[in-house]
């Protein structure tokens, strides 16, 4: 009895292909990404300097997204819209900052509105901050500990046969 050859079924190559071939596609998509407070343009223009005061501003807008760092006078409301590509770093697309600030009966003094345009790039100093001690490598790291401990009883045991007895 003879047995017939394997045959392909070419019918499902195309199949196959174009199934490949969309999640190739669809791994090389762009994504955004909003980061920070989401703004309403309505709730944001209904602050008005010199009417609203803390308690306003919070329930209208929200809990800021910074305060100032050594007086609580301005509150910051950031957002920022992303365009996230595969193997990139994310690319700012839209920037908003709101900054509100207070005089010091607590009401609101001016709002000021920032963009994209306002932004300043930031290099962080690469040096490194020097710690006392020994640089130890990846072995040292790994087999330090080995022979350190001599199995004895703990510190303010009363027997000698270990933490269990």
């Amino acid at each position: 009895m003879t047995q017939k050859p394997f045959k392909r079924n070419s019918k499902f190559i195309p199949l196959a292909v174009c199934l490949a071939a969309s999640l190739l596609t669809t791994a090389c998509g762009n994504t955004r990404s909003v980061r920070g407070y989401v703004f309403d343009n309505d709730l944001a223009n209904a602050i008005l300097p010199g009417v609203d005061n803390r308690q306003s501003v919070r329930s209208t807008l929200g809990t800021p997204t910074v305060s100032a760092a050594f007086k609580d006078d301005t509150w910051y409301y950031v957002s920022t819209t992303v365009r996230i590509r595969p193997v990139f770093w994310p690319d700012p697309k839209e920037h908003r900052v709101m900054a509100v600030r207070f005089n010091d009966s607590g009401i609101v003094e001016s709002i000021d509105n920032y963009d994209i345009n306002a932004m300043q790039p930031i290099n962080p100093v690469d040096d490194k901050t020097p710690t006392r001690g020994r640089t130890l490598n990846l072995f040292q790291q790994i087999f330090g500990n080995v022979g350190r401990f001599s199995g004895q009883a703990p510190v303010g045991s009363d027997t000698g046969r270990g933490p269990n007895g």
